[in-house]
């Protein structure tokens, strides 16, 4: 049997961060929450703070970012756009991921209706 190994490399987007809130240019500092701790609910202007941060990130790469609330699965999802060729990069989740939620959603809607 032939093992196949994959050489793991360190992510550019990581070092990046790190560099930048090494500066203080960027606050990439995260807040952990247990699982016994309530949510608290986000607040308008830290959400506006942190998209802005993101897109000047983005920025830097020749990127774009673009938030679509996605209703059917009742998620955000990010388009990453290559902004010299005007080309959508990556999504995140995939659209895959989207649809597959959206079908479960439906298929737990339906499963509710039949037992109702």
């Amino acid at each position: 049997m032939e093992v196949l190994r994959a050489t793991v490399q360190p992510n550019p987007l990581d070092k990046a961060l790190e560099v930048l809130s090494s500066t203080g240019a960027v606050d990439v500092s995260v807040r952990k929450q247990t699982a016994s701790q309530a949510k608290e609910p986000l607040k308008e202007e830290n959400v506006k703070h942190a998209v802005e941060q993101a897109n000047d990130l983005a920025v830097m790469f020749d990127r774009n970012l673009k938030f679509e609330y996605r209703k059917e699965a009742d998620i955000y999802q990010v388009s990453v756009i290559d902004t010299a060729k005007d080309e959508v990069v990556r999504k995140i989740p995939p659209d895959e991921v989207v649809r597959f939620m959206e079908n479960i959603k439906e298929l737990f809607g339906a499963m509710l209706d039949v037992h109702a």
